[in-house]
């Protein structure tokens, strides 16, 4: 019970929008631990021929170009991106014409419910949603106290709690034979950035590389609304309960992309699974579904 309690606070604090915790900071009852500001990591100009520019959504990008071990990673691969409740028909003709076949849908059932999806009665794509961290109704005010100090460690404690879920989204991109696969949270940073992080290091791609595909997130994220029906919630919370806002007011570096969240990941991944591959083979990936792994990111051989 207390992985299904931790994997559901998760849940909740990486489902915020990026500006929630900024706000929490600014209530009266935190003035006293409000935070410094994380400046965001800025892209560079090989980080644009990634970026697919929609209207209704975040964060959209590709893996195009990245090195992997033995060659780039292919454009019509992957697309990872934020929420999809905002899509219009011009992006969603958008992502068809990227190749898009398959739509892997990170999040909680609360989450889905707030703002479904607009792919995935589309017949144009396949729709799965695998949530990564549990599927039970939330009770906030009862989880928030109990939130990991950074989002590096929550990311670390992520590969141990959700194991059963890693394996079905991985075996689900396995599955798929043809076009792009895309997948997404909320905030397409945390859930998303973590799937990436793997997916990248499985391909061999340098960890600076890694590190900021990671970071740059957060000034993509710059525009992303922050009005979902969990931020009213919570930021209600905040108001009526101290110690709830004592907490967020330190998480200030849990609304960005700091590349040491990465690092952090990245690190215990190797030192406890030996990388990538070794963590895909420990949660039960078969050696051929991670060889369809490969082959989709342009490194089999």
């Amino acid at each position: 019970m207390k992985h299904r309690s931790t994997e559901l606070v998760l849940a909740v604090m990486l489902s915020l929008p990026m500006a929630a915790t900024a706000v929490a900071a600014d209530a009266p009852q935190a003035a006293a631990a409000k935070p410094t500001a994380v400046a965001n990591v800025k892209p560079v100009a090989a980080d644009a021929q990634r970026v697919i520019p929609l209207q209704g959504a975040w964060n959209v990008r590709t893996f195009a170009g990245l090195q992997g071990s033995k060659g780039p990673i292919p454009a019509d691969a992957f697309v990872r991106t934020a929420d999809l409740g905002r899509l219009t028909d011009v992006d969603r003709d958008a992502l068809a014409a990227a190749g898009v076949k398959l739509d892997i849908d990170l999040r909680t059932a609360d989450e889905e419910a707030q703002s479904p999806d607009l792919l995935a009665k589309d017949d144009r794509f396949a729709y799965q949603r695998i949530s990564l961290m549990g599927t039970d109704k939330m009770d906030l005010q009862k989880m928030m106290t109990s939130f990991p100090d950074s989002l590096g460690e929550a990311y670390v404690q992520w590969l141990g709690h959700s194991q059963p879920q890693f394996k079905q989204v991985f075996q689900r991109i396995a599955a798929q034979q043809d076009g792009a696969v895309l997948f997404h949270c909320t905030a397409g940073k945390d859930r998303t950035g973590i799937i990436a992080g793997l997916l990248l290091d499985l391909a061999g791609v340098p960890k600076a590389e890694i590190v900021h595909n990671y970071a740059i997130s957060a000034h993509y994220l710059e525009g992303q609304p922050k009005d979902s029906a969990m931020n009213a919630q919570i930021m209600a919370l905040v108001k009526q309960n101290p110690e709830i806002a004592r907490k967020m007011a330190g998480m200030a570096g849990m609304a960005g992309t700091a590349p040491d969240n990465m690092e952090q990941f990245l690190a215990a991944l190797h030192s406890q699974y030996g990388g990538a591959e070794g963590y895909l083979k420990s949660i039960g990936v078969s050696e051929q579904e991670i060889q369809q792994l490969k082959v989709r990111l342009g490194q089999a051989g």
